[in-house]
């Protein structure tokens, strides 16, 4: 019996008690000898302020002309009791003509008014509210607050709150009204200190916790991710994770018990215990195929990716499906089917692999359907799908279409799905959800190179809805000002020919003279195949050298004055990015080349050569990316004529050299004036791994190697050294990137580090 019932049973001897001496007292002339049960003439209530008399008297099992006794009115009290309403009940009688009035007098229970939560951070007010079992407007039952508090918690603790206080607070507004608050105090969030694996010997710690969603804490990496809070949802999966690890490695048989946890005295701190028993590795004994027409057995078995002999790798197994499918989409057998089996020797330590293979019929498109484009023509659309309709369908295909118009920027999500219309055809339904593609903003940043700058910028990458990209863009810079108008026609008449016209005039400040460039460029562009184009510009620029330093060399002294460049700039690249803005695979590499001549009008003769490599890779791990990146670039001028001060190399800062500022990394003579060179060589290798990948926020480590070279001078493989952190931004305004760099070998008078912030520019 708890506080409450025994409570309770203490009024209920009590009130009977009094009942008693009130039939002793009032009875209607009962006396020793007489009867002693009287009727019931009347019944009251008294004392009830919210609950109706009527529901009240509802609840009673007597009625008038009953006969009364110790027994039914004790009853009858325990009745009004369990409405839950009130907090003490008492009944007396009264002398009536024919028998006695019955009174019950009630005190109800006070009234909650009003619930409110102090202390609570982490949890929402919503939230506790959706938790408790208290409400407002009700009467306060302390069972139910009591349980309230529990609850609260709870919550908390399932949170990882494990240190949590809560403490109700009963404010008596007046004597029927009371206002309830929860006083939280949350204590620190529990954080996984160590995950202990037993029985592990072939497995590195960190090669598990690397697949795992509940890691230990570190002081760096939980700044950026959740590694450390307990997630007790994940850790069945994570045993799972573990049983994968094992698995790749040939260990079928691994066997991971759910995990030990215990939490420190302090209530701060997890130790999570994984036992595992790992069993042994199995190795391939054969690989069979079975089901297959289409194909060849040496077809299917020309690229695989693994072999008898190998250790079982259950990954490895996987990609074989995924490349077999791949290879019969190819040829258009979209719905094939690919189903391993498995048949293990444990007393051997063997494998045996059945890939059975359901070929399914030959697909054709009947139709391509698009939808979800409001603004968008459907022939830009169209223009970018590698699959024709009454064609056999191509997986291939359809993944190189989808990153084809993910790579127009016009729309948030992309979807290609094929519906079976007929047993060999299929629809293909494109389904895309347009974004915004005009932005207007007005911003500022900073730069090595344009020290702190203004920036506006008003884009629409989708005229009319035709694909057409406008720009007008202003900078106005501590160094740099600079003015560009351009419109481009990515497919002319649904081509694979572009058009671009551009419209410049720009001033820099190179600190050793000021360079003022007008001009315009018409650019067609091409592409000869799937990830292969180039480009032909025509150039006209109007140049002005003025304002030189007092100590600026020669080269530059002798340019000082106003020059022109006619002539043409022609690139030809293979992209196989699957992302332009934020790759994550694929390559870009080609070559760039430009001439300037009088023979069309200017007074500048030159030629440059560059080349420029780069490589996204994918690790398998934390999401990371590896990208690396290769430049060298030449130029000199034609028949003795001096390279224009516009075409020299500028090795050094962010687009370059990070850790230098702009130039420094490049011939600067001992006063410290930059040159510029004619020749460059600048290696890039970043390590990209993401920070909120959601919002498209990334960190880069980065190590440059990269030199430029004054004439005269040979490329060398002798070159400066940085190194240091970056955080690169696709944000709604255009890419933004910041670089802290390190100068590993700085000369006199160079700094040591570097930071640098950068608008618009992708790497």
């Amino acid at each position: 019996m708890d506080r409450r019932e025994r409570r309770t049973e203490k009024r209920l001897c009590k009130t009977t008690i009094l009942f008693v001496l009130s039939l002793c007292l009032y009875g209607n002339g009962l006396i020793w000898g007489q009867p002693s049960d009287p009727t019931i003439e009347s019944l009251n209530v008294k004392g009830n302020q919210r609950i109706e008399t009527t529901a009240i008297v509802s609840q009673l099992t007597i009625k008038l002309g009953d006969r009364i006794t110790n027994a039914v009115i004790r009853e009858q009290i325990q009745r009004i009791y369990d409405m839950g309403f009130f907090q003490d009940v008492d009944v007396r009688t009264e002398p009536m003509t024919g028998g006695v009035r019955v009174i019950f007098e009630v005190q109800e229970k006070p009234f909650a008014v009003e619930i409110i939560f102090d202390g609570n951070d982490h949890l929402s007010d919503d939230k506790l509210q959706e938790v408790i079992t208290l409400r407002s407007q009700v009467f306060l039952d302390q069972q139910q607050l009591k349980i309230s508090t529990e609850k609260i918690r709870g919550a908390y603790q399932q949170e990882g709150y494990h240190n949590v206080q809560v403490v109700p607070i009963v404010q008596a507004i007046d004597e029927t009204k009371n206002r309830i608050t929860f006083y939280v105090r949350e204590g620190k969030l529990a954080k996984i200190k160590t995950v202990q694996f037993e029985g592990i010997s072939v497995v590195k710690k960190s090669d598990l916790l690397n697949m795992m969603a509940n890691r230990e804490w570190s002081l760096f990496l939980s700044w950026f991710t959740d590694a450390g809070v307990l997630r007790r949802e994940e850790l069945s999966n994570d045993a799972e994770r573990i049983k994968e690890v094992y698995a790749n490695r040939g260990y079928l048989d691994t066997q991971v018990g759910l995990p030990a946890i215990e939490l420190s005295e302090d209530k701060e701190w997890f130790t999570v215990t994984y036992p595992i028993v790992e069993g042994f590795p199995y190795i391939i004994n054969t690989i069979q195929f079975s089901g297959h027409t289409v194909f060849e057995r040496q077809e299917l078995e020309k690229e695989m990716v693994i072999h008898p002999g190998d250790v079982f790798q259950r990954a490895g197994l996987r990609e074989e499906v995924s490349r077999i499918t791949d290879l019969y989409g190819a040829r258009g057998y979209s719905f094939a089917e690919v189903n391993p089996s498995l048949h293990t020797n444990p007393e051997e330590g063997i494998a045996d692999i059945t890939l059975t293979i359901t070929e399914g019929s030959l697909i054709s498109v009947r139709e391509i359907r698009i939808s979800g484009n409001d603004k968008t023509r459907d022939n830009v659309i169209r223009r970018e799908i590698r699959i024709n309709e009454q064609e056999v369908i191509d997986s291939v295909g359809i993944k190189r279409s989808f990153q084809r118009l993910n790579n127009l920027n016009f729309f948030e999500t992309v979807e290609i799905l094929p519906e079976q219309v007929e047993d060999d055809q299929v629809d293909l339904n494109v389904t895309v959800k347009e974004k915004p593609t005009g932005s207007f903003s007005i911003g500022g940043g900073f730069s090595t190179l344009d020290s702190f700058t203004l920036i506006a910028n008003i884009t629409e990458g989708n005229l009319f809805g035709r694909g057409y990209l406008g720009r007008i863009r202003g900078q106005l810079g501590g160094r740099r000002t600079l003015g560009v108008v351009t419109f481009r026609n990515p497919a002319l008449f649904d081509s694979v020919t572009s058009l671009q016209l551009d419209g410049f005039r720009n001033r820099t400040d190179f600190l050793t003279y000021l360079q003022t460039r007008a001009g315009a460029n018409v650019q067609f562009g091409r592409s000869f195949s799937e990830y292969v184009s180039g480009t032909f510009t025509l150039v006209g620029e109007h140049i002005k050298i003025d304002d030189p330093s007092s100590d600026a060399p020669e080269i530059i002294l002798d340019q000082v004055g106003t020059q022109s460049t006619t002539g043409f700039r022609a690139t030809l690249f293979r992209d196989s990015r699957d992302n332009y803005i934020n790759p994550t695979e694929g390559s870009r590499t080609g070559i760039r080349m430009g001439v300037g001549t009088n023979l069309l009008g200017g007074s500048n003769d030159f030629y440059n050569v560059s080349v420029d490599g780069l490589k996204y890779t994918s690790l398998p791990f934390w999401s990371l990316v590896h990208g690396i990146r290769l430049r060298a670039g030449f130029a000199e001028g034609i028949s003795g004529e001096a390279l224009p001060l516009s075409e020299v190399f500028f090795v050094g800062g962010i687009n370059t050299v990070r850790g230098f500022k702009f130039g420094r990394a490049g011939p600067v003579t001992d006063s410290g004036t930059l040159e510029g060179g004619n020749k460059q060589l600048i290696l890039n290798n970043d390590l990209i791994f993401p920070i909120l990948k959601d919002a498209k926020l990334n960190g880069v480590f980065f190590f440059d190697y990269g030199e430029g070279f004054p004439e005269g001078k040979n490329f060398s493989l002798s070159l400066r050294p940085a190194a240091g952190i970056e955080l690169r931004w696709v944000s709604p305004f255009g890419p933004l990137r910041a670089a802290l760099g390190k100068n590993l070998d700085p000369k006199n008078n160079e700094k040591k580090t570097v930071f640098e912030f950068s608008v618009g520019n992708v790497f």
